[in-house]
């Protein structure tokens, strides 16, 4: 299964064809390609702004909501303080971001909200040191 270090932006870039190759050969549409892409690219961006270092993983499941693409993110950043706050666009671990702050952190707060968006599941698994992002899209029914 594809697997891959996220360490720079470069990287970031890689996963987005990585997983849009990986998605074709299961069958995804080009559209649906290109939106498991920003999946992983959003949760790969999360890793290089919160917990460097980590890695993208892509896996085929089967299970009960049908065949798809599991989309693991593994990174060495904080727990989430509050992922219900998390997943709203605007909005981090900790409540509305100051659009001042918007530049410096590099981003508007939507990543995680377009995660929960694009695929029919996203779960968050605590570890030791850091914690993964677990996100599974099935093909059409």
């Amino acid at each position: 299964m594809p697997k891959h270090e996220v360490k720079d932006f470069v990287d970031v870039l890689y996963v987005q064809t990585m997983t849009k190759r990986f998605a074709a050969t299961l069958g995804f549409s080009s559209r649906e390609c290109g939106e498991l892409a920003i999946v992983a690219s959003e949760l790969s961006s999360n890793i290089l702004k919160y917990g460097p270092p980590g890695s993208i993983e892509l896996e085929p499941i089967s299970d009960a909501g049908g065949t798809g693409v599991q989309v693991t993110a593994h990174d060495q950043g904080p727990q989430f303080k509050n992922l219900e706050l998390a997943v709203q666009d605007g909005w981090d671990d900790a409540g509305p971001i100051d659009p001042v702050s918007i530049f410096r952190r590099k981003g508007m707060g939507g990543g995680l909200g377009a995660v929960v968006r694009l695929t029919h599941r996203m779960t968050v698994v605590p570890a030791p040191q850091g914690k993964s992002i677990v996100a599974v899209r099935y093909l059409k029914r």
